[in-house]
């Protein structure tokens, strides 16, 4: 019995064991045996062709013997260390091999694919470039000071003293500030550096820096051209910089490229878009060479293709580049293909190992593989360049998603850049007037000026960043040193040239308008014991006035000549211009509106010239102010704007009615209330004019104690659906659906692909106002804050229009370290709003002269022997919508520089009115390089300006 079961086992033994060996074999034939290449690869020169070792991942090395290709060439395979080691050919076709075993059992064939296939495709006589670069914000990785010495000595002098032993290296860094910064640490290698630059080795951006574009005033967005572009130049012996950089943000105001262009500018480096490249084309028609990797940081800090050797970079790069062939033969563009090295703050790393291999592999094989060589941007697209190409057209800006982080994250400081960006240019042209005057440039504040607009842009897109408390704070006082500026040397300005104007009687008041067209609107004046004296103008007719405090008086002055004056008188008594008003505690009519006053501001408001109710206010007060949750960053690796959300929402008309008039006369009525909100108190005065159809609003946030993740918002509910937004960007005016780039973006933040279309971002970055339009009217918002919105941003939102301004948001800089921008203490805001019939002229008109105050110069004592008349227009245009950018004096000599831009979108032939004869005129581009002399002479001149064109010319008076 015990034999029967002993035999019985041993016979399921045996199956079992024929089993195992069958399903082995059999599992082995229908598994790919993978070959393992360990690294650094080790690699031999073969017949025709490099040969780099591996093993065979097999759970026992003995079973196999030798591979075999399909032309018969075999390759032993040694049994060593417990495995199976075998030399395989590194570039060629897929093929099928045998992989022989030591029983015919064990044979086994599959397909083998080399670590580099010899099809490179499109590539296969191209190059491939090499672009090391260092991406540097003025301060993210850690202060300002702390960021400079680490570009100039750990950066920028390391990659010097690399290219002096290896003379194929190449480097770069991305804006013109950085050159500065090291050669004012190191002037003795100043030649180095322009000796490197000549031959195109090492090469800086074209820009000062890379701000935000919508953040700086027009003038301010040019003046990085002269700072970068025009100072590289007249520094380093005629350096010509053709390439600028803007890396890392996800936007592009509507005229830079046009700035680009009109500066020489040839190519533009961007990123955080798809990749490829682009003909950008500003409204004018003007356009740049736009190139983007998809983001700048892939290379280096995703794939880092040229960290190990030439193998590994071979195979990296040809699995990168099998998806571009097709649309480099779509548009024709020359086999070269960027592998661009940058991140930030990176250092400089020598390549040229891999280089050298990389290159000594094709040599020696003689397979059909692109070179490799490092390069610079500027090189590269001068070979991707060339006739024929078709590249993809862009038209159109791409909102800011990053636009939280200055204005509404930074609200004093933003204040001061647009302050700065104001009263520059207005310095600018009121200080060459002067020197125009004096026959002499003597006495014209240069360098000031200079020092002043280098200050007024020096904050980029770095706020914030580890110990972003300290940049911050330096930013700031930058931006108000500026701005202080600006306005000590137009007062200057402004006193020198009232001397020279006659008075006829004691307390003279000068008003002067720094804008190019003929306008109206309140001046102030200081004077003691303001209630006791009244206004007239030159001809001793009585002007609105009245005294806004114990010491200042406010009157209307009615058609102060462009960018020129008029001269108006203070008498003592009790004279008063009539008024048609009917005024009360919270409701007021005159000629232009009827308001009610309510909870939370504006309740009703009609329109008594167009006879039409122009505001909703079914949800929203007029000028209702909302306290919101928001828990977004400003900037960070987000593809779309973080929105505000409904976190102990609060708003104005929630709380009481306390309307209060404090202020009447004949040139406004104002109107104040009061509320007590959770973590602020808000003081809230509605001031209407009656010589103008404007109202204002103040907004004054006090005591705010800096509570994280809160917004506040202005808003003016309107009676429209559907309505046309149009809004002013840095010299021109953009419309909401009409002049976005009309393609999603595309590239990608480590938070994903950048997939929302343009036309549906908001807020928006805005320079002077905001404006709605229907068939049937229009409502300009003006506003001194830096982002703008029309979408109500609360829950179950309303279809109709509501204009807002975001006010203060207090978040978190993206920074792990950084810090939070809780902006404790008082801030204090202003709106103005008109409606009218929709016209873009009275929008912009409008929007511009409210953040353009008159100013005035009170002459006490009368002077009838000076040579000017009472009134004046020193400059003036033909055409409304041809603004004057600035008069300044030239960089070059002591002729006039005149800046014209174009804002309605249409051909014009202005005429331009002089203070004294013109000999000679002669165009530049917008850095004052001469291009061609027109004909011209006399006081009156004509120019050919296309639509939104920014254009600036020379001129040479007879008399200097």
């Amino acid at each position: 019995m015990m034999n029967g079961i002993k035999k019985v086992k041993k016979g399921i033994l045996l199956t079992v064991v024929l089993l195992v060996s069958y399903i082995g074999v059999s599992q082995s034939k229908n598994k790919t045996i993978i070959f393992e290449y360990p690294k650094p690869y080790e690699y031999v020169q073969g017949d025709s062709n490099i040969l780099v070792k591996a093993y065979l991942q097999v759970a026992n090395q003995e079973d196999y013997k030798q591979v075999v290709f399909e032309n018969g060439r075999t390759s032993k395979i040694e049994h060593k260390d417990g495995k199976a080691w075998v030399w395989l050919p590194v570039i060629g076709e897929p093929e099928m091999i045998e992989i022989e075993g030591a029983k015919r059992k064990l044979d086994q064939k599959q397909l083998f694919t080399p670590l580099v296939t010899s099809d490179w495709g499109y590539f296969n006589e191209g190059t491939f470039h090499i672009i090391s670069s260092s991406h540097q914000d003025i301060a993210w990785m850690d202060t300002p000071e702390y960021c400079m010495h680490e570009r100039v000595n750990d950066i920028i002098a390391p990659a010097l003293d690399i290219m002096k032993t290896d003379k194929e290296y190449y480097f770069g860094m991305e804006q013109a500030l950085n050159l500065k910064e090291f050669v004012e640490e190191f002037p003795e290698r100043k030649n180095e550096v322009i000796e490197r630059y000549k031959e195109g080795r090492f090469t800086w951006g074209a820009t000062y820096n890379q701000p935000y574009d919508g953040m700086q005033t027009g003038e301010q967005l040019i003046r990085e051209m002269y700072f970068g572009k025009l100072w590289i130049k007249d520094n380093f012996d005629g350096v010509v910089e053709e390439t600028a950089y803007n890396t890392d943000v996800p936007g592009r105001t509507l005229q830079f490229s046009q700035i680009l262009a009109k500066s020489g500018v040839k190519n533009l480096f961007t990123s955080r878009m798809r990749e490829g490249f682009y003909d950008w084309k500003s409204p004018d028609g003007s356009s740049i060479l736009t190139y983007t990797p998809g983001n700048y940081g892939w290379a280096a800090m995703f794939y880092k293709i040229f960290d190990e050797d030439a193998i590994e970079a071979l195979h990296k790069v040809q699995n990168r580049v099998k998806m571009w062939g097709d649309y480099y033969k779509e548009h024709n563009l020359p086999p070269h293909f960027a592998i661009v090295l940058s991140n930030d703050a990176a250092g400089p790393v020598d390549y040229g190992k891999v280089v050298k291999e990389w290159n000594d592999i094709v040599a020696k094989t003689g397979a059909q593989i692109p070179a490799l060589r490092h390069s610079t941007v500027s090189s590269f697209l001068s070979e991707i360049n060339k006739p024929g190409v078709k590249f993809e057209n862009l038209e159109g800006d791409r909102p800011n998603i990053w636009a939280y982080i200055h204005g509404p994250g930074h609200h004093k400081a933003i204040t001061a850049s647009r302050n700065a960006g104001r009263l520059l240019p207005s310095a600018e042209i009121f200080g060459t007037v002067d020197a125009l005057l004096n026959k002499s440039f003597d006495k014209y504040p240069a360098e000031r000026l200079s020092k002043a607009f280098e200050e007024s842009i020096y904050p980029d897109h770095g706020w914030g960043g580890k110990n972003g408390h300290i940049t911050d704070s330096i930013f700031k006082d930058k931006l108000e040193f500026a701005a202080d500026e600006a306005v000590t040397l137009l007062n200057t300005s402004l006193g020198s040239i009232s001397e020279r104007i006659s008075t006829k009687k004691s307390n003279g008041v000068v008003v002067y308008n720094d804008l190019s067209w003929s306008r109206s609107g309140l001046a102030t004046v200081k004077i003691k014991n303001a209630a006791s004296y009244y206004v007239i103008d030159e001809n001793g007719i009585v002007v609105p006035s009245q005294a806004s405090d114990k010491d200042e008086i406010q009157f209307y002055a009615a058609k102060v000549p462009s960018i020129g004056y008029k001269t108006y008188y203070l008498r003592k008594g009790k004279r008063h211009a009539k008024v048609n008003k009917t005024i009360t505690p919270n409701a007021l009519t005159n000629e232009y509106y009827t308001m009610h006053l309510g909870k939370g501001g504006i309740t009703y408001l009609f329109d008594n010239t167009l006879k039409t109710e122009v505001m909703n206010t079914t949800r929203f007060s007029g000028g209702d102010i909302l306290s919101m949750g928001y828990n977004g960053n400003g900037a960070g690796e987000f593809t779309q704007m973080t929105k505000p959300n409904m976190d102990n929402y609060d708003k104005m008309s929630n709380h009481g009615d306390s309307w209060e008039l404090v202020a009447d006369g004949a040139v406004y009525s104002e109107y104040e209330n009061k509320a007590k909100f959770k973590h602020t108190s808000v003081v809230q005065r509605i001031r209407v004019f009656h010589q103008e159809k404007k109202i204002d609003f103040f907004v004054d946030l006090l005591d705010w104690d800096g509570t994280h993740n809160r917004e506040f918002r202005f808003a003016l509910p309107l009676k429209m659906e559907d309505s046309k937004i149009k809004y002013e960007v840095p010299l021109a005016i953009a419309e909401v659906g009409k002049t976005e780039m009309k393609q999603v973006p595309g590239g990608w933040a480590w938070g994903g692909t950048y997939d929302q279309m343009p036309v549906n971002i908001h807020p928006r970055e805005v320079m002077n106002f905001i404006a709605a339009e229907t068939p049937d009217f229009a409502v300009t918002m003006a506003t001194d804050v830096a982002l703008a919105d029309w979408i109500d941003p609360t829950r179950e939102a309303v279809d109709y229009t509501v204009l807002q301004g975001v006010l203060l948001a207090s978040h978190k800089s993206c920074h792990g370290e950084g810090n939070w921008y809780h902006q404790t203490g008082d801030h204090h805001f202003k709106f103005s709003m008109a409606s009218h019939k929709a016209d873009e002229k009275t929008s912009f008109q409008f929007g511009t002269e409210s953040n353009h105050p008159l100013r005035t110069v009170l002459k006490q004592k009368g002077n009838k022997q000076a040579e000017l008349p009472e009134a004046m227009s020193f400059f003036n245009v033909s055409e409304d919508m041809v603004r004057i950018s600035t008069i300044k004096k030239s960089e070059k000599d002591d002729n006039v520089i005149i800046r014209l831009v174009e804002m309605e979108g249409k051909d014009k032939q202005p005429s331009i009115g002089l203070p004294k004869p013109l000999t000679d005129l002669v165009k530049t581009n917008l850095i004052e390089e001469e291009e061609s002399k027109l004909k011209a002479s006399g006081k009156d001149i004509k120019v050919n300006i296309g639509h939104n064109a920014i254009e600036t010319y020379k001129l040479i008076f007879s008399e200097q």
